[in-house]
């Protein structure tokens, strides 16, 4: 099965998340292709440019349909998945030229508008990465599936967590977060002891970090990690690295405990649910897990566990695949 993917250029999850599952596709015996549509900049080039050319991924100009047809020249796609609704004009483009079904999958909220509704319409199914997600898409209910971003097991895993303990925050920083950012940056700063990195677009403003910009050497880095801060895919791979982890966004929801996990059906790690972010509860929550070196090592292989049974990327990407089948099947 050919299997095209359309996505935007931008440093984010999403981004990860496309090369990911493209990879994870190709060694499921699916012929999965990624086209990159925008301008990155030569950093983000420079950043991406091996992990895009083994896996056989292009880049286009935004929005421009002959270059892609010019890219794939005899191959016929089965499918169309886009995964950013700025590349959707293009994929209807595809879908109506080579009459396939087309795959749309959601990363974020504020998706369901006006402009989005025809291509929303046009989709065999609608991939959602959250329940939360899932319910903005009401009205499509039939052909919405929640399916988590996944996680490679075997490229993030834990390695040995020497002392001093090391803290992590990861993300991309816009201005609903900055708050959230500044908070834990300056909670971090009054712990004694600890080693603490930033793995982010924007600087912060702290004493003590060790700031490593926007990188693709995340697995790297949690490994070694004890503590990570973050959202959504920074979480999913923190804790498959066996940390415990702190979630902030625009809220801080605070420490993921065995005892929260077991109280939702479906595992909220958005940021978007927690409390106003305010460093002396980071401070608190910090303290807790760098003072108990029990309760740090029980949470650091529960997460580990919590990786492996929800976020397991081959089964996760099976499951996508199996989306793919039926639709084909129908169409």
């Amino acid at each position: 099965m050919n299997v095209l993917h359309l996505n935007r250029f931008f440093y984010s999850g999403q981004t990860t998340h496309a090369f990911s599952l493209v990879r994870e596709q190709q060694k499921q015996g699916i012929n999965a292709r990624l086209v990159m549509d925008g301008n990155p900049s030569y950093q983000a080039l420079d950043l991406y440019k091996r992990t895009m050319d083994e896996m056989g991924a292009a880049i286009i100009k935004p929005g421009d349909l002959q270059a892609l047809l010019r890219h794939l020249h005899s191959w016929r796609p089965h499918v169309i998945h886009a995964h950013s609704a700025l590349t959707f004009p293009l994929a209807m483009s595809l879908v109506k030229k080579y009459h396939v079904p087309l795959i749309i999958t959601c990363h974020g909220l504020g998706l369901n508008h006006h402009e989005a509704r025809p291509y929303l319409q046009e989709a065999k199914a609608i991939i959602c990465i959250s329940t939360r997600v899932a319910n903005t898409f009401r009205e499509f209910a039939t052909k919405v599936h929640t399916i988590p971003n996944g996680v490679d097991l075997h490229e993030f895993m834990p390695q040995k967590k020497d002392e001093p303990i090391k803290v992590a925050l990861v993300g991309r920083i816009d201005t609903s977060k900055q708050k959230g950012y500044n908070h834990f940056c300056k909670a971090v700063d009054l712990l004694d002891g600890v080693e603490f990195y930033v793995a982010a677009n924007k600087s912060p403003n702290s004493k003590t970090a060790h700031y490593l910009g926007w990188t693709n050497e995340v697995a790297s880095l949690l490994a070694q990690t004890d503590i990570v801060a973050g959202t959504g895919r920074a979480i999913i791979e923190g804790l498959a690295c066996g940390n415990a982890v702190i979630i902030l966004g625009r809220t801080c929801q605070g420490i993921l405990t065995p005892e929260k996990v077991a109280k939702q059906k479906w595992l909220d790690i958005s940021g978007l649910s927690g409390s106003d972010p305010c460093y002396k509860n980071m401070f608190y929550d910090l303290a807790k897990l760098t003072q108990n070196k029990i309760y740090l090592q029980q949470l650091q292989t529960f997460g580990r566990d919590l990786a492996i049974k929800e976020f397991d990327n081959s089964i996760l990407t099976k499951k996508i695949i199996d989306i793919y089948k039926v639709t084909s099947a129908h169409h």
